[in-house]
């Protein structure tokens, strides 16, 4: 079953009464208008000619627009550089590298009654805790669709993970971004780091003059998992029976595809890829993008996850689940950092935004 069942984002129509078409919708209808004729095909010529000469401003003004995205990735991979000094404090801390200052550790606003007394007590007897034990595993598992991914065998490698990291490509390439994983030794894979690299389509072409929905995620790649002899987790091995004729039979086994984290690193057309979907690939990279990286103590302590439930992914259950029921989507749901789009089969589905900015809002 793929993993879109277990928290991916499903396809929905157009707010009922909104008054506004979703952008992809409108998309479609324009692009319709074009194959069909549509109104268009009852106006008089000169309309047309004039019509022609509006959709030709539009292509510029898709040009220019392309030229502010690249400018404002530029702007974000600016600030990236003044935010890494803060995520290497945060990873030593988190790894016992440094021991924040008693000024450092006073934080007074928000925190609720009771949870100073409960961090300031130590049981006597027990060894002194370095840095944060299994920080991200217990960020990643406060969130829904991260939690359904993860299994057991999984928990035992991501206690090792170190920091989470996001790169930016360079602004006079295509525009990408890399998630890298970076972990301690276990005893699972040689791997220090483990990438994933998402690649987008930052200009208007041929099969969308209009740049209808800005910058988005076209494709993504993962590593090379080097496993160590018989642990990887994302395959298992099942014990079945052979027939072998005149009614008798002989034990075999086969491998077989396993649910695991890790295949989110394997290609989207690999069999351990396959079981991920490209709909949850990319909703994860919204998540690690402008959510678990950018502000994982929030996730950690549960407190993003109230105002930020709805990016988490549906819960699992049958079509429902699938369809996604907008009585169980919190206001402001997914529609304010997802884009609803269309592929090459006909199958809708919401991405994430590309760049860190909400560009509709309905």
């Amino acid at each position: 079953m793929p993993y879109d069942e277990m928290g991916g984002c499903a396809p929905e129509e157009a707010d009922a009464g909104s008054g506004r078409q979703h952008p992809q919708a409108l998309v479609v209808s324009i692009e319709a208008a074009g194959s069909l004729g549509g109104r268009a095909q009852g106006l008089p010529r000169v309309v047309k000619r004039r019509i022609n000469a509006l959709k030709n401003l539009q292509a510029e003004y898709a040009q220019i627009e392309a030229q502010f995205y690249r400018d404002l990735y530029g702007l974000e991979t600016k600030y990236a550089a003044f935010y890494q000094p803060l995520f290497d404090k945060r990873s030593d801390i988190i790894n016992a590298i440094y021991e924040p200052t008693e000024d450092e550790c006073q934080w007074e606003v928000g925190i609720q009654k009771g949870v100073c007394e409960a961090t300031e007590s130590e049981p006597e007897g027990k060894p002194p805790v370095n840095g944060i034990p299994r920080f991200w595993l217990t960020a990643f598992k406060n969130i829904k669709i991260l939690r359904k991914l993860i299994q057991e065998n999984d928990e035992l490698i991501l206690a090792h993970l170190k920091d989470v990291k996001i790169k930016f490509s360079g602004v006079e390439e295509p525009m990408s971004f890399t998630i890298e994983f970076v972990f301690m030794s276990t005893e699972y894979f040689f791997n220090k780091v483990l990438t994933k690299t998402y690649h987008m389509r930052s200009h208007p072409d041929d099969s969308d003059p209009f740049f209808s929905q800005g910058p988005e995620i076209i494709s993504s790649s993962g590593c090379k998992i080097y496993w160590k002899q018989g642990k990887n987790v994302t395959m298992k091995t099942l014990n079945l029976q052979q027939c072998a004729g005149h009614g008798s039979v002989v034990p075999t086994r086969s491998k077989v595809p396993s649910r695991s984290f890790f295949t989110y690193f394997y290609p989207p057309d690999s069999p351990q890829g396959r079981l991920l979907g490209v709909a949850v690939d990319y909703k994860l990279a919204y998540i690690f993008r402008e959510l678990l990286i950018p502000k994982p103590v929030l996730f950690f302590t549960k407190e993003a996850i109230e105002c930020n439930s709805d990016e988490e992914g549906h819960e699992a259950g049958g079509e429902e689940g699938k369809k996604g029921d907008k009585n169980e989507e919190p206001e402001g749901g997914p529609k304010k950092n997802l884009i609803l789009v269309e592929d090459s089969t006909g199958e809708s589905r919401y991405l994430p935004m590309a760049l860190n900015i909400n560009l509709f809002y309905f």
